[in-house]
């Protein structure tokens, strides 16, 4: 397939202009590692939940929908969805953004060194700053790229995919390296507008090429038979479907944790603790409650319109070329590399930070200057690119790859939320989850028990494994926890003094008798938690209806998710 002269201005047009955009701000993000990595701490709540969404729409979204779509049907979305009541939406809202941005820490690792006391404590910065930063970075941008690739070989065949791969890859080094999130930011904005106009364009298209909602119903009758079509096309699973006890997982053990990094990045440059609350709702309203709905539209009409697909994710890419005019194509082109880039630009700028914060400043050269910390982020963002672009060619799926991460750190989710609420967590709870999780996920591993010969031994469902994993997690960390030396009341204080935790469970610090701000807005920030989880919910089950053909319901639901957002800005505190 050839572009037409449109399409290649469109593209080369939106690729110049985040380098501007990177050269503009390069002065002000190269003064100092601060503003290199998180602007300083003066970012607004629109700019901030802005750059958040459009770090999480990745190009590997709609093709991991898609194959979910495949594999579950809409129920499949849960492994997204779930992720609204977590640490990446409404509890990382109401709960952690306000304890997070009153720690003023650089990275998450840090927290470590503010929570926890002793060697263990830098031990565990340390173990993290590789564990996330590089080596479960490196996988997410793995897949990334892999999910160029996919794309490329089916929109673009007569291109050479390496050097296309390379070129984007290649800007993109630029403008972040030069300057840093405030970069990233400002591009993010723009990518965002364009990757939502090439989303909802190829929704639109790809709706009036099926023809409407009934030929969708007929096709997935015609793949899947009438009675699965009715439990495809649902937003819940049935109790007798495979997918379910995985639905259950996700709903009730995977949304644990601290927000992800990219997003806690954002937090930490927030300009208050209000603008980082409000910043993480808006990410989680869009992302969870609207974005992901024209990627299911299209993931839908690709798997009617091409049903014998080996690789059901090849079905978005193809279905790009085929729905989609000179000149939109073009802007789907920019859209697609925008995903890419807003994405690659995160995950490169907050790797760097993890590398020089918590690994080369912390225990390779601890008296540095500004400039030499500077410099050592931008040689670091050269190396987390390498290491990535290493992994993605070893990866098979974008799906597989999702999954593979979300047992690779179960459990520890668990701890990580608790370790703000109560005071005999240590640095070794964290440790021994950390590790847990990683020695189980891979001993339950399909392919490693395969290849080891008990494959019979373990559960071949998806949601067993995790709850095993979990478990076995758990277990470890609670019994370490109460035969390791608990943290020092010195740093326990030193550490409430500063982040001002809920007093809940902290009984053993309160007893010291120290002067320490508590926070006892617990109960407000519970009631907007749950608030913002139907808020969410209402929002997206209300777009969803519309799209199967009940605009009423939907118009409610939607209503309903206006009220919500209402109330929790005026309970607010």
């Amino acid at each position: 397939m050839h572009l037409s002269a449109l399409d290649i201005a469109i593209i080369t047009f939106y690729m110049v202009f985040t380098l501007v955009i990177g050269v503009y701000f390069s002065k002000k993000a190269l003064k100092s590692v601060d503003q290199f990595f998180v602007s300083g701490r003066s970012l607004p709540w629109w700019m901030a939940g802005l750059t958040m969404i459009a770090s999480a729409f990745a190009i590997d979204t709609p093709l991991g929908i898609t194959g979910m779509v495949a594999r579950d049907g809409i129920p499949g979305l849960w492994y997204a969805w779930s992720f609204a009541l977590g640490g990446a939406g409404a509890l990382g809202a109401f709960i952690f953004s306000a304890l997070l941005r009153k720690s003023e820490v650089l990275t998450l690792p840090e927290i470590s060194e503010l929570r926890y006391d002793g060697k263990s404590a830098a031990f565990l910065r340390g173990f993290k700053g590789v564990y996330f930063g590089v080596f479960a970075n490196a996988i997410t941008l793995g897949w990334i790229i892999k999910a160029v690739w996919t794309i490329a070989e089916t929109v673009l065949p007569d291109v050479n995919m390496h050097l296309l791969l390379i070129t984007i890859l290649f800007i993109t080094l630029i403008y972040t390296s030069i300057s840093g999130l405030w970069g990233i930011a400002a591009t993010d904005i723009i990518q965002f507008f364009i990757g939502t106009v090439g989303s909802v364009s190829l929704a639109v298209l790809a709706w009036r090429r099926i023809d409407g909602f009934d030929n969708i119903v007929a096709g997935f009758i015609e793949r899947y038979g009438e009675q699965q079509t009715a439990a495809r096309l649902s937003f819940f699973p049935g109790m007798a479907t495979p997918f379910f006890v995985t639905f259950i997982v996700f709903l009730t053990l995977r949304w644990w944790g601290n927000p992800p990094p990219a997003i806690t990045q954002r937090i930490l440059a927030s300009k208050d603790e209000k603008s980082a609350s409000f910043a993480t709702m808006m990410f989680a309203i869009t992302a969870f409650g609207i974005n992901y709905w024209p990627m299911i539209v299209a993931a839908m009409v690709s798997l009617v319109i091409y049903p014998d697909l080996a690789a059901p994710e090849a079905g978005y890419p193809m279905l790009i070329l085929e729905v989609m005019p000179s000149g939109l194509l073009g802007l789907m082109l920019a859209a697609l590399i925008a995903a890419f880039m807003s994405t690659i630009d995160t995950h490169l700028n907050y790797g760097a930070s993890f590398i020089v914060n918590d690994i080369y400043r912390r225990f390779i050269k601890k008296e540095g200057s500004s400039k030499h910390y500077v410099r050592a982020s931008q040689i670091s963002t050269v190396l987390m690119l390498v290491v990535a672009v290493f992994v993605a060619y070893n990866l098979d799926s974008v799906s597989g790859a999702w999954y593979y991460m979300a047992t690779l750190t179960a459990g520890y989710g668990f701890v990580a939320v608790v370790s703000w609420f109560w005071w005999r967590v240590n640095a070794y709870s964290e440790i021994s989850a950390l590790a847990a999780s990683g020695v189980f996920s891979t001993l339950i591993n399909p392919r490693i028990a395969a290849a080891l010969g008990y494959q019979s031994l373990i559960p071949q469902t998806f949601g067993y494994r995790f709850i095993l994993i979990f478990s076995l997690s758990t277990v470890t960390w609670v019994i370490v926890s109460f035969l390791t030396k608990p943290v020092s009341d010195a740093q326990l204080v030193l550490f409430c003094k500063k982040v001002k935790p809920y007093p809940l469970f902290w009984s053993r610090v309160q007893r010291l008798g120290e002067s320490i701000e508590w926070n006892y807005g617990f109960r407000r920030a519970v009631v907007n938690w749950v608030l913002g989880v139907f808020a969410i919910f209402s929002c997206n089950f209300g777009i969803g209806f519309i799209i199967l053909q009940s605009p009423v319901k939907g118009a409610v639901l939607l209503v309903t998710s206006g009220c919500l957002i209402a109330v929790i800005r005026k309970n607010y505190r």
